[in-house]
């Protein structure tokens, strides 16, 4: 394979934008709290420490445990390296919507398993909460997709993604709702507040942080890097949402698309930091009623998607 100028702004940009996302998160919640915060790369430089650490590891554990982390962190960089999450052509081609989802239920499943491998009860509660949030998200998230693979007669993502604006015909509706879809199951996927507090310490209302609680050295290194990486594939395909129904109101340069999708997604960074800053975390019977307001979005895309087709 070759790498373009265009697949090596795509390589240089993932490896600096989940640790500058990240970063930005916690340097705004801590402006909001009166204090100055870690470095903006501070997650990085934590990497590299927990790469150079020793692992502890329960006598419970059987190599589930320790391949988890990197099973994890090889399915998602893969779908960095395959899914146009900037509108760009990916270094890797060929990934469509259906690959993408299960390719995370993958991911997702080798989570839970390894957190329960663990034998800890903490981890085992949270993993139980982890696969009741992606089995209520999971329908939000798969239709707002699907929606915009209507708009754009192919379930191929580069062909809805990472397209030069003058070949986009999706319509602004499906684009607009869609990205409100992906953004509200994102945060469920996330595990970002209102459904999760990713700063919290009390495990009995964890739900990420408490299914990783048995990790050290380089397997939470892993599993926090695989989290900054996802971190940047919902944001970037949902900044794409907003920058192209904006689009279809205001004239773009195609030149300025891929740099207006980064500073949209450093824009749901500084609002996913005002929610944390704001908000409450929700009781767990709460949970469902925010994830409804993500399956209405994401009905709106298909009815939209469906009305511009005419019905087909």
């Amino acid at each position: 394979m070759i790498l373009t100028s265009a697949n090596l702004v795509f390589i240089v940009t993932l490896t600096i934008m989940p640790f500058l996302l990240i970063g930005v998160i916690k340097k705004i919640k801590a402006c909001f709290q009166n204090r100055v915060g870690p470095p903006v790369f501070q997650s990085l430089y934590n990497l590299v420490k927990l790469f150079n650490k020793d692992e502890i590891l329960s006598k419970d554990c059987s190599w589930i445990f320790r391949s988890g982390p990197l099973i994890s962190f090889s399915g998602m960089l893969l779908l960095c390296l395959s899914v146009p999450w900037l509108p760009l052509q990916p270094p890797v081609p060929g990934c469509d919507i259906f690959l993408f989802v299960y390719v995370l239920a993958l991911i997702r499943f080798f989570s839970i398993i390894s957190s329960i491998d663990a034998g800890s009860p903490f981890s085992s509660f949270a993993a139980s909460r982890e696969a009741t949030l992606s089995f209520l998200a999971e329908p939000a998230f798969v239709l707002a997709l699907v929606a915009l693979g209507i708009s754009a007669h192919s379930s191929d993502l580069a062909l809805i993604f990472g397209q030069p604006i003058e070949n986009n015909r999706i319509p602004l509706s499906v684009w607009f709702f869609s990205g409100l879809a992906l953004f509200l199951s994102g945060i469920v996927e996330l595990s970002r507040m209102p459904i999760d507090d990713p700063s919290t310490h009390l495990e009995l209302t964890m739900v990420h942080e408490a299914m990783v609680i048995e990790n050290s050295g380089p397997n939470l290194a892993l599993v926090e890097w695989s989290y900054a990486l996802k971190l940047l594939l919902f944001f970037g395909l949902i900044a794409q949402c907003f920058v192209y129904s904006l689009s279809k109101i205001i004239a773009l340069p195609p030149l300025l698309l891929p740099l207006s999708v980064l500073v949209v997604m450093l824009a749901l960074g500084c609002l996913t930091a005002m929610i944390e800053s704001f908000s409450v975390k929700l009781s767990w019977g709460k949970n469902p009623d925010f994830i409804a307001y993500a399956v209405s979005m994401s009905l709106l895309s298909s009815l939209a998607a469906f009305a511009m087709n005419g019905g087909s």
